[in-house]
């Protein structure tokens, strides 16, 4: 979570971050520090973290890691693919007006029409699921339980 963390307030405008303030972001004072891999950490970031932290909460058991990273790959790869703008702006015309009144609901739609579809994005949301899997494995073999 943190070189997610990271990428926003280094490489990223704090314009371009819903919850950023203009003046937390070091993109105009620093040269790109994660090059052209941070325009994908941002994707395998949420993916993993999600995915670990859902796991956390429910349980650290091959059967039920499996289900859940199916399930964030496909919540995930589903954002990723509506942002394409034929999709997008099919999507945002189903959107309750009252969104525009929400806090955090009322960057959805911008979400869909600005953000762009990127099929490596894709790519990153697959790798963040084998690897958080793969994790999950690892540290339930290691004998480190579950936090309940």
């Amino acid at each position: 979570m943190a070189v997610g963390i990271l990428v926003y307030l280094l490489d990223r405008p704090g314009s371009a971050v819903y919850f950023l303030p203009d003046w937390w972001s070091l993109v105009e004072f620093t040269p790109s520090f994660f090059g052209p891999l941070g325009q994908y950490l941002p994707t395998f970031s949420h993916t993993f973290a999600f995915i670990l932290l859902t796991t956390a909460v429910i349980a650290p058991h091959r059967r039920a890691a499996f289900v859940i990273c199916a399930g964030w790959l496909i919540v995930d790869s589903f954002f990723e693919i509506a942002q394409r703008d034929d999709l997008a702006v099919n999507i945002v015309s189903y959107l309750p007006d009252w969104f525009a009144d929400w806090p955090l609901l009322d960057n959805v739609a911008s979400y869909f029409l600005v953000g762009r579809f990127d099929p490596f994005d894709l790519v990153s949301i697959f790798a963040a699921g084998i690897a958080a899997f793969l994790l999950i494995l690892y540290s339930t073999r290691r004998g480190i339980k579950h936090a309940n």
